[in-house]
Order: C-alpha cells, then sequence, then structure tokens
C-alpha cells in the first residue's frame, strides 16, 4: 500500500473486484454456450412450429370431408379414402 503522510491509501477497487481475471478464452467459452442454448431453442421453436403446422392440415382435411359427406358431395367417390386423395391443401 502507499502511504501519504501517515496515512495509508488503501485500494478498495481490488477488495470488491473478483479475485480471478476473465481472460478472452472465457468470454468466447460464454458466448459459445449462449449461442448453443439459443440453437436449441430455435430447434424446439421449429419442431413445435411443424407439429403445428401438421395439426392444422389434418384438421382442414377432416373438416373439408366431413363438410363434404354432410353435404352429400361425395357424389363418385365411393370412399373416404378416394374423397380424400381428392382434397388439396396447399400448405
Amino acid at each position: 500500500m502507499a502511504k501519504v503522510s501517515s496515512y495509508f491509501q488503501r485500494d478498495y477497487s481490488r477488495r470488491f473486484s473478483s479475485s480471478k481475471k476473465l481472460s478472452l478464452a472465457d468470454y468466447n467459452k460464454a458466448w459459445a454456450k449462449r449461442r448453443q442454448a439459443a440453437a436449441k431453442r430455435i430447434d424446439q421453436l421449429n419442431n413445435l412450429s411443424y407439429v403445428m403446422q401438421t395439426i392444422n392440415t389434418q384438421a382442414s382435411q377432416a373438416n373439408t370431408l366431413f363438410v363434404m359427406q354432410n353435404q352429400g358431395r361425395l357424389g363418385t367417390y365411393a370412399s373416404q379414402t378416394a374423397a380424400m386423395a381428392r382434397i388439396n391443401v396447399v400448405v
């Protein structure tokens, strides 16, 4: 410690700072973890989006078939499978 007259100058900044100095490698590792976590969340979001899209498509097809059956518009299609083959849903 530096001495000024009879008073010792104390460096309080060291007292409250971390004892370990972070290096650039530590910084890069921390950001790599954040990027990996973000990529994982994006993958989960993409999977959820795909599931929701699939459910929506299936619900739309089922609704169309239901309407066709109840309105008697199956016509020449003898089965539900034949009717579903004619339903075109653009995704």
